[in-house]
């Protein structure tokens, strides 16, 4: 079974444009043969009720009279009528022509009587001859005589006809110039389309490339918006493709470090173990050491693939209580002070382990970064709709132009100086992941005298 083919843009536009040009024609077209039928009827309508009453006062009951009142009253008349006057003595019956000119009794006459008649139309006026076509009949009765008209309505048939015919070629040219245009107007609002389809098909020509933007037209406003949309979407495209190649440049590049230098002391102890043994525990040492980086670093590696992909379930929880509990439980394990702020009582929809996870990697931040001899505090406070969670620090602080930067994976401030302080430069970038992920905003603020001050902010949840 074959699907049915879809229709182009141009198409459906040619298609609604010569729908719409016939239905008009046709409506006009309509209306105008009925307005004209309808005056054409009221007129011979009114003509032939004006020769019934005037045939029905003139009290005719002989043939000069019937002749006079019939030059009188039929001149005028721009239909065929046949007129009769019956009597219990006679019968007499005449016809006109469209010209007026008497047509006296005879056998024409007599048969048009003689035919069979049959209305149309039941309760009209409406009647049909046979041979001789549509009348319009009226008949009247005064005492003893009976006064019967017949009107033609061959004019108006024969008018509605041409005007038919004369519609019905209007209708073909209209219709073939009206194809005509909507091909021109639909290949012209098509155009734009169309050259946004080709470009958005040779862009996926090579997915993992950088695309460039396309060439959006300034109308249709839909199609503008369209383009203007599909450019983000590219904009939002090449930058995802340049974090993943930067990514894997710079984990490449981080991992190299570490394996140069196990495979370093590996060949050192290969060469010199037998003969100097004294330089195995050391070159051990340094393998320990170096292989435990790269396991920190697979592992953050591995929460911020996780980090990226992750769906968080969010619950009412009591931040109050998670700050504090991390708190307590830190101080324990570092040689610095640290000093709590912590309002209590203070709920959000959040996640407890991702949260537990920022907390301590803001702690463990700002313990790596600030001189031995300075204080650490956390603190957790309601300001207004917003709840704010912050870790300050006395470290170096983070000059301005880079504070936005940190939150980059493998970004460390003070590059020249960073292998001084062991890190993978991926413990913020997680951070910052999980702090979207449970509908919060991080920023860096400077703390004074000097430090820097990581806060959080998030909404309440009453």
């Amino acid at each position: 079974m074959t699907s049915k083919k879809s229709l182009t843009y141009q198409e459906l536009i040619n298609n609604a444009i010569r729908k719409l040009v016939i239905i008009i024609t046709l409506a006009i077209s309509a209306l105008i043969l009925i307005v004209v039928g309808v005056q054409q009827y009221s007129q011979t309508v009114h003509e032939a009720r004006g020769q019934m009453m005037s045939l029905y006062f003139s009290n005719i009951d002989d043939v000069p009279g019937f002749i006079q009142w019939s030059n009188q009253n039929n001149r005028h008349t721009k239909q065929n009528t046949v007129i009769r006057v019956k009597t219990k003595k006679s019968s007499i019956t005449a016809a006109s022509d469209r010209a007026g000119q008497q047509i006296m009794t005879t056998s024409a006459s007599k048969k048009f009587i003689n035919q069979h008649k049959f209305s149309i139309f039941p309760g009209q006026h409406i009647v049909y001859v046979q041979k001789f076509g549509f009348f319009l009949f009226y008949q009247k009765k005064d005492n003893d005589t009976t006064y019967q008209l017949w009107t033609s309505l061959s004019r108006l048939m024969n008018s509605l006809i041409l005007l038919l015919i004369l519609i019905s070629i209007i209708v073909f040219v209209t219709l073939g110039f009206g194809t005509w245009w909507a091909q021109r107007l639909a290949e012209k609002l098509s155009a734009p389309t169309i050259d946004l389809v080709n470009e958005t098909r040779s862009t996926t020509k090579d997915p993992d490339f950088d695309q460039p933007k396309l060439t959006v037209p300034t109308s249709p406003q839909e199609i503008k918006e369209l383009g203007d949309a599909f450019n983000e979407l590219l904009d939002t495209q090449n930058k995802r493709l340049q974090r993943e190649r930067d990514f894997v440049s710079n984990a490449s590049h981080e991992l190299r470090t570490p394996i140069a230098a196990v495979r370093g002391n590996l060949n050192l102890i290969k060469r010199h173990g037998d003969k100097h043994p004294e330089v195995i525990p050391e070159s051990l040492g340094y393998i320990d050491e170096e292989s435990l980086r790269m396991q920190h670093l697979i592992e953050n590696l591995l929460h911020l693939s996780r980090a990226d992909r992750a769906e968080l379930v969010l619950e009412k929880i009591d931040l109050s209580e998670i700050t504090n509990s991390i708190g307590q439980q830190y101080k324990k394990t570092i040689a610095k002070e640290l000093n709590l702020d912590i309002q209590p009582d203070l709920h959000i929809l959040g996640n407890v382990d991702a949260l537990k996870q920022v907390i301590v990697a803001l702690l463990d931040n700002a313990n790596k970064y600030s001189p031995n001899n300075t204080s650490i505090k956390l603190s957790l406070k309601q300001n207004g709709s917003k709840i704010d969670l912050s870790v300050a620090d006395q470290g170096i602080g983070i000059p301005d132009d880079q504070k936005q930067l940190i939150f980059q994976r493998f970004y460390r401030v003070d590059t020249s100086h960073s292998t001084e302080i062991k890190g993978s430069g991926l413990g913020l970038s997680i951070v910052s992941q999980l702090v979207k992920l449970n509908n919060g905003l991080i920023k860096v603020l400077d703390n004074q005298p000097h430090g820097s001050i990581f806060k959080i902010e998030f909404d309440t949840d009453k």
